[in-house]
C-alpha cells in the first residue's frame, strides 16, 4: 500500500510541475531553473528541520547527495530548453523513457538489480525497447503533422535538450542511493546541490533574475513546489522498490504531463493530428517503460 501512495504522490507532482511556469516570460531557461531549485531548497530545509534528518549525514554522504543535486540542475536546464522548443508533452515524452533506460542501466551496473536474465526476459527486453522507440519516434515526428513543420535548428536544440535531460535525470538519484542515507536525509543536501548548480548557471547567463509581474513569481515557485512533492514521492518509492523499478514507475507521469501539455497548455493544440500522435507516443513509451521496470 505504501508503494501505491508514493506512486500517486510522484505522479501528482512530477506530472504537473512543468505547467505553472511554462507560460511565465523568463529572461532565459537558466533563470527558470533557478526559481525551481530555490523553491525546492526552501521546502527541503523546512522538512529537514522538522524531521531532524540532517543528523544522519556525514561529510561523505553530504557531498555525494549534493553532487546528485548539481547533476539535476544541469539536467533541469536541458529539460527547460526542450520544453521551450518542443512543448511540455513532446519534451517530456522524449526524456521520460530515456530516464527509464538510463536508470535501469545504472540499477544493473551499480546495484545488482537485474541478474541471471532468462531467454524470456531478453525477449521482453527487446519488446519493451522497441515499444519505447516507436513511442519516441511518434512524439518526435508529431511536430509539424498539422502545422507544416518547425525551424530545424530550433527542433534540434529542443531534441538535444530533451535527450540531455533523459540522461542526466536518469542519473542524478544515483549518488543519493549510493550514499546509503534515507530519502529524507538525502533530500536536503541534494537540494543544496540543485541550488548551487542552478545559481552558477544563472550567474553564467548574465541575465536579470527579475520577472515581469508579481504573479510570475508565484507560478515559478509553484513549479518548484510541485517538483519537490514529486521528488519526495520518488525517493520514497525507490526506497520501497529499488532504484530501477521505483524510477521507472515515476516516469509514467509522462502521461499526466502529456495531458496537461495538450489540454491546458495546447502544446500541441488538442484535437489535432499532432496532439493525437504525441499522446499515443507517450502511452507507448510508458508501456515500454513499465515492461522494462518489471524485468526480473
Amino acid at each position: 500500500m505504501l508503494s501505491v501512495l508514493y506512486a500517486l504522490i510522484t505522479l501528482a507532482g512530477w506530472g504537473t510541475w512543468l505547467a505553472p511556469s511554462q507560460k511565465v516570460n523568463f529572461p532565459n531557461q537558466q533563470i527558470k531553473t533557478l526559481y525551481v531549485v530555490a523553491t525546492n531548497l526552501a521546502i527541503a530545509l523546512l522538512v529537514a528541520l522538522w524531521l531532524g534528518s540532517i543528523a544522519e549525514l556525514n561529510a561523505a554522504t553530504f557531498w555525494l547527495t549534493l553532487l546528485g543535486g548539481v547533476i539535476w540542475a544541469v539536467g533541469g536546464l536541458c529539460a527547460f530548453t526542450g520544453t521551450n522548443k518542443l512543448g511540455v508533452a513532446k519534451a517530456f515524452g522524449i526524456w521520460a523513457p530515456l530516464n527509464i533506460i538510463v536508470s535501469l542501466i545504472w540499477g544493473t551496473l551499480l546495484f545488482d538489480e537485474f541478474v541471471n536474465i532468462s531467454a524470456g526476459t531478453i525477449l521482453l527486453l527487446v519488446a519493451a525497447i522497441l515499444t519505447i522507440l516507436v513511442g519516441v519516434l511518434l512524439i518526435i515526428f508529431a511536430k509539424g503533422a498539422d502545422e507544416g513543420g518547425q525551424d530545424r535548428r530550433e527542433f534540434r536544440l529542443g531534441l538535444a535538450g530533451a535527450v540531455g535531460a533523459g540522461i542526466l535525470w536518469g542519473s542524478y538519484f544515483i549518488p543519493v542511493q549510493y550514499s546509503g542515507v534515507s530519502a529524507w536525509g538525502g533530500a536536503f543536501p541534494q537540494a543544496i546541490g540543485m541550488a548551487v548548480g542552478g545559481t552558477i548557471l544563472a550567474l553564467l547567463s548574465r541575465q536579470s533574475w527579475k520577472l515581469s509581474t508579481p504573479s510570475d513569481y508565484g507560478w515559478a515557485c509553484l513549479s518548484g513546489a510541485l517538483w519537490s512533492l514529486g521528488n519526495y514521492g520518488v525517493l520514497l518509492l525507490i526506497g520501497e522498490l529499488g532504484a530501477g523499478r521505483g524510477f521507472t514507475i515515476a516516469q509514467t507521469s509522462v502521461v499526466v504531463s502529456a495531458l496537461v501539455g495538450i489540454y491546458w497548455l495546447h502544446e500541441p493544440a488538442p484535437k489535432t493530428r499532432a496532439a493525437h500522435l504525441t499522446l499515443i507516443g507517450c502511452v507507448l513509451a510508458t508501456i515500454g517503460g513499465i515492461l522494462l521496470g518489471n524485468l526480473k
